[in-house]
């Protein structure tokens, strides 16, 4: 066993030097203010299940992360973006869950719901939380501070190393660390238990490198965005196949949550039908533990269960959606600037049209959905608009990547097919096999997956909060959306805790040509719209020849005047969307 992690912690510290990470110290958190959440309808106990309750995803063991949290650890998840939880018993960020139950050896820390849709920004002093929003955590520089951490734990002299376990007197850090974890576990500090502790840190820590590999893309997807469809994908169709890995080089901007239960279509390209199967693909995307018994050569097992067994939690799943679907779009807050009524008025004629006084509908023929008539109260309510991607003219790599792909799935017995079929197919077999979660409300959604050209046209309800924005993040405010795309920055900076624009609607957000990155500033992220992937053309208001009439190559009509953008932008930072669209909505204090 000497002579196997001797070999192993080597190979650990070639990984990590070799590995095609993104990593890079994580300086000093930046100033922390108390949150003012927004009222929402989640009483305190909701959000502590909103927050913590565990879909099935498994990262490393809770107690390793607990063991690791210290000052330098506190200000990685502050610097990367987390939401700070003061409640959690240990101190953990919004969005992590600990995995328990009789097929999980040690209980593990994961990835829950509002990692990606609890976010907060700043104002002035002020730190504002939004259930169901679009976080602007940077997922990849998490994991990759965390790999870090975990290979630091073992010395680069290996031979004294392993000596030191021997003589029961590991060194720093290592030595804490065993320490905690081997206390929380009730076990003695053994020449057995150093080793083993060591043998176990040197396989996760590969597995963690490894699976980071599996994001492979030639630019950082920076804060508040995710390739889930490419992550996905690889996560689950590579173990079948080393050769069904793809570049995940298409991140989006996360989505909100709010009303989209009554969806019939969801993510950007209105790929997914079923909630639950949306769900089952977030979760295996960051890792559920799906067809882990995968191996060169070995066949597949003959009990269909064994073969879709994963750590997947139907019934958490099924109780964070019930959550999501309690959630409202956030309102206006008070400490921003308030809404100019007289202003918003004007908008809300730019928005929808007026006939009246000769104004044409700039946005409502897309963004106001159509109501379907259902037949219980779990069938969608809205018929979401999709938008051809030659219409809409914004960047195609998001659906060229999905729609184009292929994976081979012959260990399933079904040979190489679309990743649209694998993933329908993967997703209806994991819901079927399921005997613990009451599918009752999904009943009437059927589990379809497309891959068509197009992009969704999502309801603008709550959109003053989910900032950047297209499908892929490139315009960080309302108001380069509105304009034409010479207006719009080819490059600008982010990083997850810039300020709220409350004028323009978006982020404040510095320029690549300012000075340098700085040593002692938190990670940044320069966004470069030349990139593929990362355009910001498209859904454009701009003078051409035919823009009065054309609606095509990204073109939806003629430059607006800045005073009309300032107008529809100050119409959507009221609620009147809300009680437009979503069923059972309240009253709009803030327009009536």
């Amino acid at each position: 066993m000497r002579t196997r992690l001797h070999r192993s912690l080597a190979l650990t510290a070639l990984l990590l030097t070799l590995s095609p990470l993104h990593c890079r110290a994580i300086d000093p958190s930046p100033t922390q203010f108390p949150a003012e959440s927004l009222n929402q309808s989640l009483s305190d106990q909701d959000l502590q299940q909103w927050y913590h309750l565990s879909a099935g995803t498994q990262l490393i063991p809770y107690d390793w992360l607990v063991a690791l949290l210290d000052e330098s650890l506190a200000k990685t998840f502050a610097v990367t973006g987390l939401v700070e939880d003061p409640r959690h018993p240990d101190k953990l960020p919004v969005g992590f869950a600990k995995t328990e139950g009789p097929n999980v050896p040690v209980p593990l820390v994961g990835f829950t719901c509002s990692f990606c849709h609890t976010t907060q920004f700043r104002y002035k002093g002020h730190s504002i939380r939004v259930e169901g929003g679009p976080s602007l955590q940077n997922n990849a520089a998490l994991v990759n501070a965390l790999i870090q951490r975990l290979g630091a734990l073992t010395p680069p002299d290996v031979s004294t190393f392993l000596q030191s376990l021997k003589e029961e007197a590991p060194p720093e850090p290592f030595k804490t660390f065993a320490n905690r974890v081997l206390a929380s576990r009730g076990e003695a500090v053994t020449a057995y238990t150093l080793t083993k502790l060591a043998q176990d840190v040197r396989v996760l820590t590969q597995a963690l490198v490894s699976r980071s590999g599996k994001d492979i893309s030639p630019q950082q997807w920076g804060p508040g965005r995710f390739d889930a469809l490419g992550r996905g994908g690889n996560t689950v169709f590579v173990q079948l196949n080393p050769d069904n890995l793809r570049p995940a080089n298409a991140p989006v901007s996360i989505p909100a949550l709010w009303g989209v239960w009554e969806f019939d279509w969801v993510q950007w390209a209105g790929s997914i039908q079923h909630p639950l199967a949306r769900n089952i693909g977030q979760v295996i995307g960051v890792n559920a533990g799906l067809f882990s018994w995968a191996r060169p050569g070995v066949p597949a097992p003959s009990d269909k269960n064994k073969v879709f067994h994963s750590s997947i939690d139907v019934t958490s799943l099924t109780t964070l959606e019930n959550l999501a679907r309690r959630l409202p779009p956030p309102q206006w807050p008070s400490v921003f600037p308030p809404i100019n009524r007289e202003l918003a008025a004007r908008g809300k004629d730019l928005y929808h049209g007026n006939k009246a006084k000769g104004i044409p509908n700039l946005c409502a023929h897309c963004h106001v959905p159509s109501k379907v008539s259902h037949s219980s109260a779990n069938s969608p309510s809205l018929q979401i608009t999709m938008v051809p991607l030659q219409e809409i003219g914004t960047d195609s790599l998001y659906l060229e990547n999905f729609s184009q792909r292929t994976v081979d799935t012959s260990f399933l017995g079904r040979g190489r097919i679309s990743a649209r079929e694998a993933s329908e197919y993967v997703t209806t077999e994991l819901m079927t096999l399921d005997k613990t979660g009451d599918l009752t409300s999904y009943r009437d959604r059927p589990n379809i997956w497309r891959d068509k050209a197009q992009y969704i046209a999502r309801p603008h309800f709550g959109i003053w909060a989910t900032a950047p924005y297209l499908h892929n993040g490139s315009i960080p405010t309302l108001y380069e959306l509105l304009s034409p795309a010479r207006e719009r920055r080819a490059c600008f900076v982010l990083d997850p805790n810039m300020e709220f624009d409350p004028e323009k609607v978006g982020f404040v957000t510095g320029d690549c040509a300012g000075p340098s990155q700085s040593p002692t500033l938190p990670p940044r992220l320069e966004f470069r719209t030349a990139l593929p992937g990362n355009s910001n053309r498209g859904h454009e208001f701009a003078n051409t020849p035919d823009c009065d009439s054309a609606k095509s190559n990204g073109i939806l009509g003629c430059e607006l005047p800045v005073n009309d953008r300032l107008a529809v932008i100050e119409y959507l930072k009221t609620c009147d969307l809300d009680r437009l669209i979503l069923p059972n909505a309240p009253a709009c204090p803030n327009f009536d």
